[in-house]
């Protein structure tokens, strides 16, 4: 018990090195991009690889670790994320960023596949839920932390690499002092088709790409769409916290909330505030008020609707659910920034938040559709 209770923290400031990175490099590629004069469909292909490296990341983490042990598996893919940012400055060419940006999110992928799994596999039933909340806590406030230190990194490609890559070494560093030990799978027991086709769940399903779809062209697009307003890094930087925050902010209450109110009720609400959020920035009115609310409300998506679809199988199907909730989430996360960003390159930068209400009341359609059903049908 000693060494789980002195490992759980140590973990978490591993994750938090790695979660600091992840978020500087996510708004800083997007500038250097915009800096170099690409155009926007190119920033949102871009984007896009670094979410398919996600995909394939999630799909290949339980063999890295049944191959090389929970540590040496994240400390690998540690040293992939540093070899990969290092390689950014190879070149500023439009192919070499794809396939280093690919390598970076199946690293990212894998590490949040072994710290969920250490969680899981220590946590018991009365502690696993709080360890998950503060794992998700550190997360999000790493994410945060990752946005106000940018302006003190260098804007040199190969200087910021180089911290990335100290980053790096120091949460390769404290995983190797935790004493987490996963089980090895005989044999791979995931299988998607029978989750994604299960009735019940459909509609957190569609959430959860909802989700990913928005919060994908959050972190690929929205950095290009401000430094194209004019603003510097710094003052794009403030964007990001201000967004990512008031997620952060949110949780809990809303949370509460689609507990008490029920989580259908809620996403529909959530997804017509939202649309106004939007109506807001197309307009120019407000924008602070609307970039706060549109967080607030996009970022509580994703666990509503894993909470739904999760409610709705067997304790057994839960693992296998939540894995498929996270390649859904990830296949919306690479197909909304490649394609939306091609409307940008067409229309205009504020087709942007065009794209966001059309997402938005498309889920709200499909959730006021389903919830008329189960009324005529309780009649």
């Amino acid at each position: 018990m000693g060494r789980r209770s002195y490992s759980f923290p140590v973990l978490l400031i591993s994750l938090l090195f790695v979660t600091i990175s992840l978020s500087t490099l996510n708004t800083q590629v997007p500038l250097w991009l915009v800096h170099s004069y690409f155009p926007v469909w190119q920033i949102g292909l871009i984007g896009s690889s670094y979410f398919v490296g996600n995909l394939v990341g999630t799909i290949v983490a339980n063999w890295f670790i049944g191959k090389f042990n929970a540590k040496l598996t994240y400390s690998y893919v540690c040293v992939l994320f540093a070899v990969a940012t290092l390689g950014l400055s190879f070149s500023m060419d439009f192919y070499s960023w794809i396939f280093w940006r690919f390598l970076i999110g199946i690293a990212c992928a894998v590490t949040w596949v072994v710290v969920e799994s250490c969680i899981l596999v220590t946590g018991t039933l009365r502690t696993r839920g709080k360890m998950l909340a503060v794992y998700m806590t550190t997360y999000y406030l790493g994410t945060v932390f990752g946005q106000a230190l940018l302006r003190y990194f260098p804007t040199d490609v190969l200087y910021f690499s180089l911290v990335i890559s100290t980053l790096m070494a120091l949460a390769v560093l404290f995983i190797l002092l935790t004493h987490y030990k996963l089980p090895k799978k005989k044999h791979n027991t995931f299988n998607l088709m029978p989750m994604i086709l299960h009735k019940q769940a459909r509609f957190g399903l569609i959430g959860c790409m909802i989700a990913g779809m928005i919060i994908g062209c959050f972190y690929s697009l929205l950095p290009a769409y401000y430094a194209h307003l004019g603003y510097n890094d710094s003052q794009v930087a403030n964007w990001m916290i201000v967004l990512i925050i008031s997620g952060v902010i949110a949780q809990i209450p809303v949370g509460w909330i689609a507990d008490k109110y029920g989580k259908q009720t809620l996403l529909i609400v959530e997804m017509l505030i939202a649309i106004m959020a939007c109506l807001m920035l197309i307009s120019g009115l407000f924008n602070v008020v609307a970039t706060i609310i549109l967080g607030a409300t996009i970022y509580t998506i994703y666990p509503i609707s894993m909470a739904w679809a999760c409610e709705s199988v067997r304790k057994p199907d839960i693992v296998a659910m939540n894995q498929t909730m996270l390649l859904v989430n990830t296949l919306g996360s690479l197909i909304a920034p490649a394609f939306i960003s091609l409307i940008m390159d067409i229309c205009g930068d504020i087709y942007l938040f065009v794209s966001f209400a059309i997402i938005s009341l498309y889920y709200v359609w499909v959730l006021t559709n389903n919830m008329i059903k189960n009324r005529w049908s309780h009649n």
